[in-house]
């Protein structure tokens, strides 16, 4: 704001300045040449003079108001946006503090913060992310919490929605407890969720294109039209699933029919 004013103030002076000069010294100079006219001739070519000077002093009066505007837009849009960032910043950091919460409750609301901070400004959004992985990742070296998966199914539900083109790198999980979560239309294609345990989990028309799904355990998972294309699945469990309709699964050789 001082600045601002530094700047309204100078344009404001500097237009004075200007119409003092026009009217008195430079007046003066540009006339000095009709001082043997006769008086009425020569107040008529100072009132000539003045009157071309005006003009010119207009002129630049209403450039030095421009300038003072754009001046003004400019550092009025300068400080709503190092606002609008003090304030994104602000809602990034208690979302993490809430993540570090006693409180499942709490966590589950930081998880969720975490999502409309990305998607209300994309500059934080692999931020973010990044922050939800390593909240699996704690989780996958038993980090103990109370109710632990309503937390794991939140955060694979916000990785599961996030705009994946601002991913800049792997992500990655690590083998986090999910069995029983329930993630409909999901989206973790590329995630690399190697061990993870997925064991009576709802996941229908889950993307798991890309993913790296080694030594994943599915048993009893329910897969139906999920999407398994492209994706890394040695050693992956799959007893007792439904995979109705899921495509990108190896397929189960034919039991040979008794004799």
């Amino acid at each position: 704001m001082t600045l601002l004013m530094i700047v309204l103030g100078v344009a404001v002076a500097g237009s004075v300045v200007a119409i003092v000069a026009l009217l008195g010294p430079v007046t003066r100079q540009m006339t000095s040449d009709v001082k043997n006219l006769p008086p009425d001739q020569r107040a008529e070519a100072v009132t000539a003079t003045r009157t071309m000077l005006m003009q010119v002093g207009s002129l630049v009066t209403a450039a030095l108001s421009l300038a003072g505007l754009v001046g003004t837009f400019y550092f009025s849009s300068q400080t709503v946006s190092l606002e609008t960032e003090k304030q994104l910043q602000a809602r990034y950091d208690k979302a993490l503090k809430d993540l570090r919460s006693s409180d499942s409750s709490a966590r589950v609301q930081g998880l969720y913060e975490l999502e409309d901070v990305a998607h209300d400004a994309p500059a934080f959004a692999w931020k973010a992310t990044l922050s939800i992985a390593a909240y699996l990742q704690d989780r996958a070296r038993g980090q103990a919490t109370p109710r632990p998966h309503l937390t794991v199914e939140a955060a694979l539900t916000v990785l599961g929605r996030r705009d994946h083109s601002s991913d800049r790198g792997p992500v990655a999980t690590g083998p986090v407890a999910a069995d029983g979560v329930t993630l409909r239309s999901a989206d973790l294609s590329g995630v690399d969720l190697r061990g993870i345990d997925f064991k009576d989990a709802v996941l229908p028309r889950a993307r798991f294109t890309d993913a790296d799904l080694r030594t994943a355990d599915f048993t009893g998972a329910d897969l139906r039209q999920a999407d398994f294309t492209g994706a890394k699945l040695d050693g992956a469990v799959f007893r007792d699933a439904q995979t109705d309709g899921a495509v990108g699964l190896p397929r189960t050789p034919a039991k040979p029919r008794a004799s």
